[in-house]
């Protein structure tokens, strides 16, 4: 299918004429969800960019392997992130313990450099640091939130509990984010 001709379907029926087996619909999709997915992995990996790449390309393999199990009508947004979460889960249960503490030096070593730099890219590292430190479930409910755009009833659909579950959720990791950050 043409590019021009893919920018006129929503991402569900492009989604859905993948499913079909019509595999060149899959470039559209890629084309509209590349970035955003890159920058979700890419935070919840800490900046990594070679990793986030790496996990953006294994988000779009399993679109493809798992396209059957999409069901028509189901917004399509909501189901590729939670693949993009299943690669996340799958590619940090590989990592080790003593990996987490590298990344939590390395983190600070970004800051230490940061410190050379402008005050506003200095709080935005600092920032992104603290965001870093935090359980990789808080931090991922907010980079969902607050970086992705998910509403809560989304992040509760994806998180399998309740809108309002899904807002405590957010709350107490933005506690525990200002914590970190004013500490």
């Amino acid at each position: 299918m043409p590019v021009a001709t893919a920018t006129q379907f929503s991402d569900e029926a492009l989604m859905e004429r993948v499913r079909a087996d019509e595999l060149d619909c899959l470039t559209g999709l890629f084309e509209r969800y590349q970035g955003p997915l890159f920058g979700f992995l890419a935070r919840l990996a800490n900046g990594d960019r070679e990793v986030a790449q790496d996990l953006t390309q294994n988000v779009f393999m399993r679109v493809l392997r798992y396209r059957a199990s999409y069901q028509p009508g189901q917004p399509f947004r909501a189901w590729v992130y939670q693949l993009a979460r299943h690669v996340w889960a799958d590619h940090y249960q590989r990592q080790r313990p003593s990996a987490d503490l590298e990344e939590v030096e390395k983190t600070a070593a970004h800051g230490r450099a940061a410190q050379a730099q402008r005050a506003h890219h200095d709080q935005q590292q600092a920032l992104h640091e603290a965001l870093a430190l935090l359980p990789a479930a808080q931090r991922e409910v907010l980079v969902l939130h607050r970086f992705q755009g998910f509403d809560y009833a989304e992040i509760g659909e994806q998180l399998g509990c309740t809108a309002g579950a899904a807002r405590v959720k957010a709350h107490r990791a933005l506690d525990a984010l200002r914590k970190i950050y004013l500490s």
